[in-house]
């Protein structure tokens, strides 16, 4: 009996013991690499990250845009203790209200995000209080070390690092960060037992060089905001440009923005979109008289005037065309040079029927009207500018003068530079190299010349002619103690789009100019919209390009002209600087 029990229970044990070994085949053979997966995603996890976003420096390599490591705040709703008193100790650190994270811990989520991006001091604090459920996880934040400056130029980024707008969006695939896997150990229960191994992570540092100067943007934001307040304006633009090589030395606009409220994640209650839009290249209006050098070079170029020629001004009022053309000053003859001393848009209208429509048109395509410059900011428009067959009989003439055309701020500095660069139209350059730290050179953007649009004799001829508006003419106020300046002002009527007749209280006032006269080495665009305290361009942008001006032949070392200063009774490039320093 005893001998039967031990042999029933030696086969009950070596059956179990086959079970076993069977259950033990199963799992170790048949289906060995599900249970190798699964303890692979129970213990080992892998981790995707992506490597800090590259700089964006100005042209002295000033810090524009960079990023900075940082903790983003989260909870496990469900393990958390979601106590008054830890809300409390949490909300003052994040400067949050104790409520809104309570209804964040609501959620019936196992993940909810607490705070992105947050500062460090703040992540600190948090972390010693050790709150059961919460939790922290690096990031990365853009930041712009200089707040608003050239913010419409730089552009920003959003929460996921992307590039929304300007330098940002252009460049964003070179700037972004690469991604970094990483593996981590846990322990049974979730717990990160050893610290993330990088595998093949890049180390590679990117950044782009601007051709701008912090400095001097910072005087035009500046001089610019004053400028639209002082005048009651609704907006503001300002482009300084180096006419020999085409690159863009300041782009400003106001009213602006801080990038650095976006990159947060947290815009203000008042955020536009429209925010996110360069104005410089993508704001399309009437010049008004600026354009008047397009139609007066292309007319000397093409020998159908000359500086000297006759015109009949008419006293201030002239119909044509079933309308009326009006001088803010009434003329009667006047020659072709004083025509654009005084501004006067009967004069410029004959000079422009003298010339033809074809060539007129021709002309200012070749000035660059009517198609992008292809400055590399995202959002630039062609403009609009209406083919010859399309024009109505008071078409030519009102476009002489600047009407009936959509330019761009990008597009009439462009024509500006052209002659001050002896009839060569250069290409706007707002990039001046790629770097990324290993490679043996940069990738740097060279100077070009798009095209000749007239010859430096004309050039030249339109030169003078500036000159003497400046002097004597309607840009006064456009002067800079001892350098000589050469420009033309701009009042162009907005076109209502209610009523498609042109406005009788909006206005787009302007000035372009460009210093010294005997060799250019700056042009300078003002444009404000909407003046209400005066609308006329010589009393509203012009005292801006002088006041500019004034601080950017300081910051830039371009010595005064000794014909300007021996003009303006000034005996030394010193007392030069301190009347600069006065406006």
């Amino acid at each position: 009996m005893t001998q039967r029990r031990l042999q029933i229970q030696f086969m009950g044990i070596m059956l179990l013991l086959g079970g076993l070994a069977a259950r033990l085949f199963q799992i170790q053979v048949l289906n060995g690499l599900t249970y190798s997966e699964m303890a692979q995603r129970q213990f080992v996890k892998k981790v995707k990250s992506e490597t800090i976003r590259g700089e964006i420096l100005d042209r002295n390599n000033q810090i524009l845009a960079a990023s900075m490591e940082c903790q983003s705040i989260f909870a496990h709703p469900k393990e958390m203790d979601a106590s008054n008193s830890s809300l409390k100790l949490l909300g003052q650190a994040l400067d949050v209200e104790p409520k809104l994270l309570k209804s964040k811990m609501a959620a019936s989520e196992d993940f909810v995000w607490i705070e992105r991006k947050v500062d460090p001091m703040a992540a600190e604090s948090i972390a010693k209080q050790k709150i059961k459920g919460l939790g922290m996880m690096a990031e990365q934040k853009r930041y712009y070390p200089n707040g608003s400056l050239a913010c419409h130029l730089i552009g920003s980024v959003g929460l996921d690092n992307t590039g929304l707008s300007g330098i940002e969006q252009t460049m964003d695939s070179h700037l972004k960060g690469k991604l970094v896997t990483s593996t981590q150990f846990r322990d049974g229960k979730g717990r990160r037992i050893s610290e993330a191994s990088e595998e093949n992570a890049p180390q590679d540092i990117r950044s782009v060089t601007l051709t701008i100067d912090r400095t001097l943007q910072y005087y035009a934001e500046k001089e610019l905001k004053a400028g639209v307040e002082e005048n009651q304006a609704k907006s503001g633009m300002l482009i300084i440009q180096n006419p020999k090589t085409g690159e863009i030395l300041a782009m400003a606009s106001y009213p602006d923005y801080d990038p650095n409220l976006l990159a947060k994640g947290t815009p203000p209650s008042n955020f536009d979109r429209k925010w996110l839009e360069n104005p410089a290249v993508c704001r399309l209006f009437e010049p008004g008289s600026t354009f008047k050098i397009v139609t007066l070079s292309a007319a000397i170029e093409e020998k159908a005037v000359t500086a000297k020629d006759l015109f009949n001004c008419e006293n201030g009022k002239w119909k044509i065309a079933g309308s009326e053309i009006n001088d803010h000053e009434p003329s009667g003859t006047l020659t072709v040079s004083q025509i654009l001393e005084k501004s006067s848009n009967i004069g410029t209208a004959k000079i422009g029927i003298k010339l033809g429509k074809d060539k007129l048109y021709r002309y200012a395509r070749a000035f660059g009207f009517g198609t992008k410059t292809g400055i590399q900011v995202p959002g630039e428009t062609d403009g609009l500018f209406r083919v010859p067959k399309k024009w109505s009989p008071l078409s030519l003439p009102i476009l002489s003068f600047g009407q009936e055309i959509g330019v761009t701020a990008i597009q009439m500095i462009g024509a500006y530079s052209a002659i001050a660069n002896g009839g060569a139209l250069p290409e706007p350059r707002i990039i001046r190299k790629v770097e990324t730290s290993g490679e043996k050179e940069p990738e740097a953007f060279s100077s070009r010349i798009v095209r000749q649009v007239v010859s430096p004799e004309t050039a030249s001829i339109l030169t003078e002619m500036m000159r003497k508006v400046v002097e004597q003419g309607t840009g006064l106020k456009a002067q800079v103690p001892g350098y000589s300046v050469c420009g033309k002002t701009g009042t162009a009527q907005k076109l209502d789009p209610r009523t498609r007749k042109y406005s009788t209280e909006k206005y787009v006032a302007s000035f372009c100019g460009f210093l010294p006269a005997e060799n250019p080495l700056l042009v300078c665009y003002v444009v404000l919209d909407e003046p209400r305290r005066t609308y006329w361009g010589g009393e509203t942008a012009a005292p801006i390009f002088s006041r500019v001006m004034s601080r950017a032949v300081t910051i830039l070392g371009i010595p005064p002209t000794k014909a300007a200063l021996l003009a303006d009774g000034v005996k030394s490039a010193q007392e030069v600087r301190l009347l600069a320093s006065k406006r």
